[in-house]
């Protein structure tokens, strides 16, 4: 099942740094996802992403919200911005959903029924 499809995703931020002409060359971004957990408080993560840009040639008034989310991250990615961060979105849900082990601490174990060597 594909988590982020169902998660609610809201821009925190988008960061231009620029050059001397007032192009961008570096946008720092923050993205939030939120999904509800049957039972417990939503599930929350926000991404941190820094995207350089190699040839600054646009104002940031120029970007849409749509064109910084289909950046990659380095340029031999596969995925862009939006993909990487649904799938490793449905990474960090599938483990925060995921039923935990019960840990016990067996205080009565005799360590002389264990082998010397």
């Amino acid at each position: 099942m594909a988590h982020a499809d169902d998660a609610t995703k809201a821009w925190v931020s988008a960061i231009p740094t620029k050059d001397s002409n007032g192009k961008v060359m570096v946008w720092k971004l923050k993205y939030k996802y939120t999904l509800a957990v049957s039972g417990k408080a939503d599930y929350v993560h926000t991404f941190n992403h820094t995207i350089k840009i190699d040839t600054p040639s646009k104002a940031p008034a120029s970007y849409t919200k749509a064109e910084l989310l289909s950046y990659k991250k380095y340029s031999t990615d596969s995925h862009t911005l939006s993909q990487h961060m649904d799938d490793m979105f449905n990474k960090k849900y599938a483990e925060h959903i995921a039923s935990q082990p019960t840990i016990t601490t067996d205080t009565s174990f005799d360590v002389s029924t264990l082998n010397d060597s």
